[in-house]
């Protein structure tokens, strides 16, 4: 008869499912730093993500702001992968104190309730802000569950529509990195995951030309 688990086993298993989302406890360790920007990444509504309730795939009902994961796994970045610690174990998140793994419904019970946005974070006069709401504002993501039911057999007018955003997404990039230097790390909290990257993992396949970038279906 095997032991009943009661406690914490530091086998760094849970750490190895990815970084957890972030919750308003969590708001003013990340404003004053603790867990900086380039550690975070944005989950847009609608985007598709794993669901720990029902451990499936499938469109986010809200926006996520997670810390990031690493390496072909995706771990949790902080993650000492020899010791198997978390490296801010002092500072982690409310997602992380409550996880038992052995008794998963406290945590469960969190899952996409009060948890808090890039606006959240962003001050009224930080000015990347107005870039930041203007992305929301028009790069929305698309019914991914209905593109995957369609694909390959998608239509003309879907496909243009796809495409025109996708090269939009693009274009506000290229501005806020230009205008604001932004690393790749942060631009993944900023923006999240370039739309042409989702639609790539529904088997989309993207060529660039002078004119910008052309999916393939």
């Amino acid at each position: 008869m095997s032991e009943k688990q009661e406690s914490c086993k530091q086998c760094g298993r849970c750490c190895k499912a990815g970084g957890p989302a972030l919750h308003t406890k969590d708001l003013e360790m990340v404003r004053e730093g603790k867990i900086p920007l380039r550690n975070l990444i944005t989950i847009k509504m609608g985007e598709l993500a794993h669901n720990p309730i029902t451990g499936k795939i499938a469109p986010a009902n809200v926006e996520l702001v997670k810390i990031k994961g690493k390496g072909k796994d995706w771990d949790c970045c902080y993650l000492d992968a020899t010791s198997k610690n978390c490296t801010i174990y002092g500072h982690r998140p409310e997602a992380c104190k409550v996880l038992k793994c052995w008794q998963p419904e406290e945590l469960l019970e969190m899952v996409e309730k009060d948890t808090i946005s890039r606006l959240d974070i962003l001050a009224e006069d930080n000015p990347i802000r107005p870039l930041v709401e203007e992305h929301a504002k028009l790069i929305r993501c698309p019914d991914f569950e209905e593109i995957a039911a369609l694909r390959p057999n998608i239509p003309e007018p879907k496909r243009k529509a796809l495409q025109n955003l996708v090269n939009e997404d693009i274009k506000l990039r290229v501005f806020a990195v230009q205008e604001h230097q932004l690393e790749l790390s942060e631009e993944l909290f900023y923006f999240g995951r370039p739309l042409f990257q989702l639609l790539q993992q529904l088997g989309a396949k993207v060529r660039e030309t002078s004119e910008g970038l052309e999916l393939r279906w």
